[in-house]
């Protein structure tokens, strides 16, 4: 070694003394983060003997968003009795803010709507931790377009607890039609904000010992986007089930036609279909193990989120236009709206011919204001009487379960209507009684063209705006509909609705 040689590593060797002077250990300290342990849940620091606490499971989503760039998490709801309800957003580099989240793409986690089904939770904790720390490329890759939400206890009454309902005593995977419970709104919210491309329902078989060890299903309402459902059936039998069934789990199909497998809009399998995105429920045999059956669900939610990555073109393009889809599917009204039955099952109950929309009174949209919002119903104000909702928008497919008559679970009975020309006036209502008579409702031909005289007149005067004259009209109308409701000249169904329409148009003229 030369002296110039010589003296130019001293001088290095000098320079790297000072820096580690005046910074010691800095570099370490950051070698050490990265290669630290990732934070554990309390089921896994007892190997599965216990399930994790509610206190656990908040130290625990603190832990992981604070050592880990990719995880945010806030609160979206609380419960009865006080609990929060998490939201945990898991993106790479970091996640995005909820506007680029419900802008792009995104997947859901949730698990344990039933309080006694503890193994969602456990996996729905073990995942976001994992994808907080991974460093595989194809989830990197995954996280960079998509981000992955989780709501890892849906039910945190019901899992404190150990009871399938809420503190009110209501099982929550009833009540994603009607509201009711401040736990699904919490969920509602999210699947409004967001509109995930595939949703996650993790649930338990509490009294299954096996045979199969784990069962999946798709949305299978009949209302369901066409394209959806068979993008989503084959996500579960081409994929799932042969990938799960390759980690030595024995798989099958949830429930029995008619039953808990079926078309019911108001569980979430059905309603997240509804919603135009995918949906998948998962349902593991409660009697076996604890880590066997949280090993399970992990492999079928890391087999979901392969799919994605996989087709994700192909998901993102079928969920996107989903919507526009069933707008225009509203539109068709020789296309039927199905009120029960399934993909397995034939229906029973079948709106031959769609309405094109329901009219609401005041008190019905009060009451509805809920299910507006958290579906992002499109509306629109009919004078100051009340409200139309049309059937050619996105969520049609939640509609009639919500305001027909004739649906099973309807939230306030609106009225049907089947031509949205001038909704809320006499003409409308005559063409409303035109429907009636082309469906043989009325006993004599007289009979629809008495009603529609007086029907009439009453335009006359709305036009002119004589509200005495008009309101002097409608008490006829109204006098008339008795008449023919009680001598049975038209059917029972007819007469309500078509009274019901004349109480409106009174309403609408009081003001």
């Amino acid at each position: 070694m030369n002296h110039f040689t010589w003296k130019k590593r001293l001088s290095q060797l000098v320079i790297v003394m000072v820096m580690l002077t005046l910074f010691p250990l800095t570099g370490f300290a950051e070698e050490n983060d990265i290669n630290m342990d990732p934070p554990l849940t309390g089921f896994e620091q007892r190997d599965g003997e216990t399930w994790t606490t509610h206190e656990e499971e908040i130290e625990f989503l603190e832990e992981v968003a604070t050592l880990s760039d990719r995880v945010s998490y806030s609160q979206i709801g609380t419960t009865v009795e006080g609990r929060p309800l998490h939201l945990v957003r898991v993106g790479f580099p970091e996640p995005p803010s909820d506007e680029d989240i419900a802008n792009g793409n995104n997947m859901l986690v949730i698990g344990t709507q039933h309080g006694n089904e503890g193994a969602p939770r456990e996996m729905a904790l073990k995942l976001l931790r994992d994808l907080a720390f991974t460093d595989d490329e194809e989830r990197l890759e995954l996280l960079q377009d998509a981000t992955i939400l989780f709501i890892p206890t849906a039910n945190p009454d019901g899992r404190e607890a150990d009871t399938r309902s809420n503190a009110e005593g209501i099982d929550i995977n009833r009540e994603h039609l009607s509201l009711r419970t401040l736990e699904v709104q919490a969920i509602a919210s999210v699947l409004d904000e967001f509109n995930p491309d595939i949703t996650v329902d993790g649930h338990e078989r509490p009294r299954a010992s096996g045979n199969p060890d784990i069962e999946m299903l798709w949305p299978r309402n009949l209302n369901v986007d066409e394209q959806l459902r068979s993008l989503n059936q084959e996500m579960v039998e081409d994929h799932l089930l042969p990938e799960v069934e390759g980690y030595g789990f024995s798989t099958g199909l949830y429930g029995t036609p008619g039953g808990a497998g079926g078309g019911d809009e108001r569980i979430m399998r059905n309603m997240l279909g509804l919603r135009n995105g995918l949906g998948l429920l998962t349902e593991t045999a409660g009697l076996q193990e604890p880590n066997y059956r949280v090993d399970a669900q992990m492999r079928t939610v890391e087999g979901v989120l392969s799919f994605y990555y996989d087709r994700f073109e192909e998901i993102t393009s079928v969920v996107s236009g989903a919507p526009e889809r069933q707008a225009f599917l509203g539109n068709e009204q020789n296309q039927p709206f199905y009120l029960d039955g399934a993909d397995n099952w034939e229906p029973t109950n079948i709106i031959e011919k769609k309405p094109t929309g329901y009219l609401l009174t005041n008190v019905q949209v009060n009451a509805m204001n809920k299910h507006m919002n958290l579906f992002s119903l499109e509306k629109e104000n009919v004078y100051s009487a009340g409200e139309y909702v049309t059937m050619s928008q996105p969520k049609m497919g939640v509609i009639p379960f919500l305001f027909d008559k004739r649906a099973t679970y309807n939230e306030v009975e609106g009225i049907a209507l089947y031509n949205s020309q001038n909704v809320g006036t006499a003409t409308n209502m005559s063409l409303l009684v035109d429907h009636f008579a082309n469906e043989n409702a009325f006993t004599n031909t007289s009979d629809v063209r008495t009603l529609k005289m007086q029907l009439t007149a009453v335009d006359r005067f709305e036009k002119k705006e004589d509200t005495s004259k008009v309101n002097k009209h409608l008490n006829g109308l109204i006098d008339l509909l008795n008449y023919q409701s009680d001598n049975d000249l038209v059917s029972e169904d007819a007469a309500e609705d078509l009274m019901k329409y004349a109480l409106f148009l009174k309403e609408k003229w009081l003001d």
